[in-house]
């Protein structure tokens, strides 16, 4: 009897040993996307042809259009370059990760590599956002200094170097060991270097900072804008129809001496002898040099204006986009409890969302970029529609007498 029982009891140890395989032989079932993965990353994928398409327009519209090589759009194209190679170097492999449910299998060499050209690239899309800005304030601060002596391609290209050096100087210190990581971090995920010294530093290098001077410059520029609308709206005026109003009294004087002088004609005098109409004329033209100067400060404070609102929705763009990513990623070294696993990527692709809405800000505010981007899309589009449904010309008989091959 106990035989048997020992017999049962090893029997059914080999039934429990023998499964345990049969568990372990299928491990990549854990890492089949679901239906929630496939449709984000089919999302993922359209904002990914947006970023690129629209950002290699930006550049392209700059190099072949003329009128859009100015100071200003040097930096306009520093910007839509990083958000270019975000697009083209930063996106995809999230996508990878997303389809792959958050497990990094390429290694850690290119996880560092992929998490540092991502902070570089970043980084160096908010501070040309940020030198966007400074530009702009200097342009409307100081217009006559900044457009004469300081403000030439050459400056923008040092600026823009100088953009990219610090974008790396925030990136390098961990690829230099500075900053090492924790040594018991699960290396299937790739994510950000956690070192609370890193994460202060490079949180206020490439958000924090940038956006208070973004937010200062935008105030600055409001409050300018607004102090020429109330000198414009009164003094300018009042100046204005007080300077035509001496004017007047002066040609009324004027009109008066010549008729006194002209009252009691000799004879045989001619037309020729009477005073002529060189002061009315002066005065009048006095007047419209006036009012084509008040409406030249009207223009020019209109364009202040509408830079004022670009640049309102750049910075709004900026720090929606941004600012929930950066409180997360300066928190989480600090607290405790370990935020959700998606929540992060979340805000990391609503921060690469930035990098998307750039190019339509530019071209819904620029009637230049706008026209650009449609010679550089639609307007193709039509040339060579029209090309392949045009009929092949044929010779006119004029043409056939002239051509010297058929004499």
């Amino acid at each position: 009897m106990s035989t048997m029982q020992n017999e049962t009891a090893d029997y059914s140890n080999y039934r429990c040993n023998s499964s345990e395989p049969t568990v372990e032989q299928n491990p990549q079932l854990d890492y089949l996307p679901e239906w929630t993965d496939l449709v984000l990353a089919a999302l993922f994928s359209v904002l990914i042809v947006i970023t690129i398409v629209g950002n290699t327009l930006v550049i392209a519209a700059v190099i072949t259009t003329r009128r859009l090589r100015s100071v200003t759009n040097c930096f306009v194209s520093s910007l839509a370059a990083a958000d270019l190679l975000v697009g083209l170097a930063v996106m995809p492999p999230a996508v990878l990760l997303q389809l792959n449910g958050g497990t990094w299998e390429l290694g850690e060499i290119l996880c560092d590599s992929w998490v540092s050209l991502d902070i570089l690239l970043c980084t160096a899309s908010i501070l040309s956002l940020c030198a966007i800005s400074i530009d702009r304030y200097l342009a409307v601060t100081q217009p006559l200094v900044y457009s004469r002596r300081r403000r030439s391609k050459r400056l923008a290209g040092v600026m823009i170097i100088v953009v990219w050096i610090l974008a790396g100087a925030i990136t390098s210190p961990p690829l230099l060991g500075c900053f090492p990581r924790a040594v018991n971090r699960d290396r299937r995920k790739c994510s950000y270097n956690m070192d609370s010294s890193y994460v202060i530093f490079s949180a206020m290098g490439s958000f924090f900072l940038p956006m208070l001077v973004m937010l200062y410059v935008y105030a600055r520029i409001s409050c300018v804008i607004a102090r020429r609308h109330r000198s414009l709206e009164t003094g300018g005026t009042r100046n204005l129809q007080r300077r035509l109003t001496v004017l007047g009294d002066r040609t009324k004087s004027i009109r008066m001496k010549r008729s006194e002088n002209t009252s009691v004609p000799e004879r045989g005098s001619t037309s020729c002898d009477r005073p002529s109409d060189e002061p009315e004329i002066s005065t009048t033209c006095k007047k419209l040099g006036l009012r084509t100067q008040q409406q030249s400060c009207i223009n020019r404070v209109a364009r202040e204006t509408k830079t004022a609102g670009t640049l309102a929705v750049v910075v709004g763009g900026f720090v929606a986009c941004w600012l929930p990513f950066f409180i997360l990623y300066l928190a989480t070294p600090f607290v405790p409890m370990a935020p959700p696993d998606a929540l992060m990527p979340a805000l990391t692709w609503l921060g690469w969302i930035n990098s998307a809405i750039n190019p339509f800000i530019y071209a819904f505010y620029s009637a230049d970029f706008r026209l650009a981007f449609w010679r550089l899309t639609f307007r193709k589009c039509c040339k060579s529609r029209m090309t392949i449904n045009q009929p092949p010309k044929l010779p006119t008989h004029a043409s056939w007498k002239k051509d010297p091959s058929r004499t």
